[in-house]
């Protein structure tokens, strides 16, 4: 099928935006028509007139389904000092990962991911707790492209610790063995389902952070990411406790172990980095890694996190949403305001460089292009800027970080295929889907 995009303005990537070209979508991929030589194009033609296409947006980190299972319950959480933001929460998500509420698990995935797919997500790099193969399932049948895989190591409570007192409390319950063993599980994973739907469906290696995984194992990781040709994610410094027990334990920084380990490299998807050390940044952002800034998840813990301060040391960045909105959108224009007043600057971090990160910032890692140059897979986004809020617009750009939401992507396409088109989701039965995450959470919600 060939469909010919006919848009106001085209986003090329470092601030550049075109206007006077048409898309041929292609099968899978894209090609730039002139305008004025467009007539002739057999293809479905789609008039796009107020609206700027630019490739698809990148969710770089997120855990999809527990941001549901939280709404309502997470945003006013009372923390005591030192306490990450999630550790209150871990009761509540071990009681939705129970097998009994499998079932219902997967509905509150599935309406996550229609979420992401919605409001201009094309890719969504997420890591599971429990159930990966029912994230892939659903992964595949929303239509969305993703790079997943089991958090590890799987042991919740070894990962995230409990609640003592007011206060979090690790235990290491997850020896270097049974880590181990959880690779050997990976590999089968991956020869199972790497390259699903088309290869819209690819497999990653996720260890927790450089705290729960032994040395050995995260040696063990980086080999075998290289045998696979994977990428990896982890959290990096998302609490002060990581960074004071990684201290303790191995004479070490985070990043400096990950780098012995053979992990540090443009492969690599560093979640967060709140309190990493200016001293690591050149290592950092030499070694090409990308960390994936959650702007709203860190503003709940009423923490400034660091994109304007990783990005002026020459740190590829990345937005990601930590499972707790689905509007990526939105979440750029909130990392946007937030860089500016941690960096103490009205000019910078720029509308460009915020979109950038967003289509862009985890290509390297994944294996993409994340633009839209001929030849490109057509994963791509239409935001219609003409409501009130966001017309006119003087710069498309600036309308879409400073004004713009989710809810004015208007069509979004992956791998060629429209997912959603005037604004809603093609082939999806909206009303039952939200019916089934609602059923799911409020079963959640009693037990809890």
């Amino acid at each position: 099928m060939r469909t010919l995009l006919r848009p106001r303005w085209i986003y090329r990537g470092g601030g550049r935006v075109e206007t006077g070209t048409s898309l041929l979508i292609d099968g899978a991929t894209v090609t730039a028509v002139p305008a004025a030589d467009d007539a002739g194009v057999d293809a479905e033609r789609i008039e796009l007139p107020r609206h700027l296409v630019l490739p698809g947006l990148v969710n770089a980190h997120t855990h999809a389904g527990a941001g549901p299972v939280a709404r309502g319950i997470a945003e006013d959480l009372k923390l005591a000092p030192g306490t990450p933001y999630y550790v209150p929460l871990t009761r509540l998500w071990q009681l939705a990962y129970r097998p009994e509420l499998r079932a219902g698990l997967r509905a509150i995935v599935r309406w996550d991911l229609l979420g992401m797919l919605r409001t201009g997500t094309t890719t969504v790099v997420s890591t599971s707790s429990v159930d990966i193969e029912g994230y892939l399932d659903a992964a595949e049948e929303a239509g969305v492209r993703t790079w997943a895989g089991p958090a590890l190591p799987m042991n919740v409570a070894h990962r995230l610790g409990t609640l003592d007192g007011d206060r979090q409390r690790r235990v290491d319950l997850s020896p270097e063995q049974e880590q181990l063993a959880e690779l050997d599980a990976f590999r089968a994973l991956f020869a199972a389902h790497d390259g699903r739907a088309g290869g819209r469906i690819r497999l990653l290696l996720g260890p927790a952070s450089a705290h729960t995984v032994e040395p050995g194992v995260l040696a063990g990781i980086a080999k075998l990411a290289a045998e696979l040709g994977c990428p990896v994610t982890t959290h990096l410094c998302q609490s002060e406790g990581e960074l004071d027990e990684v201290r303790r334990k191995y004479d070490r920084t985070p990043v400096e172990l990950l780098d012995e380990a053979g992990l540090l490299g443009e492969r690599l998807i560093c979640a967060h980095g709140t309190y990493l050390p200016d001293a690591d940044l050149p290592r950092l952002a030499a070694s090409g890694a990308v960390v994936a800034h959650c702007a709203v998840r860190k503003a709940r813990e009423a923490i400034l996190p660091p994109f304007g301060r990783f990005a002026a040391a020459g740190v590829r960045m990345a937005i990601g949403t930590d499972a707790f909105t689905t509007d990526l959108v939105t979440e750029v224009r909130m990392a946007a305001m937030l860089a500016k007043i941690a960096v103490g600057r009205t000019d910078w971090p720029d509308a460009a460089t915020m979109l950038d990160a967003a289509v862009a910032g985890p290509a390297p890692a994944l294996g993409i292009s994340g633009d839209l140059a001929d030849g490109a897979v057509a994963d791509l986004i239409a935001v219609e800027l003409a409501a009130p809020e966001s017309a006119p617009v003087h710069d498309p750009l600036a309308s879409v970080v400073h004004y713009a939401s989710g809810h004015d992507v208007d069509l979004v396409m992956v791998g060629g295929e429209i997912r959603v088109r005037d604004r809603a989701l093609v082939g999806v039965d909206w009303e039952a889907a939200r019916a089934a995450a609602e059923d799911a959470c409020a079963a959640v919600w009693e037990r809890w």
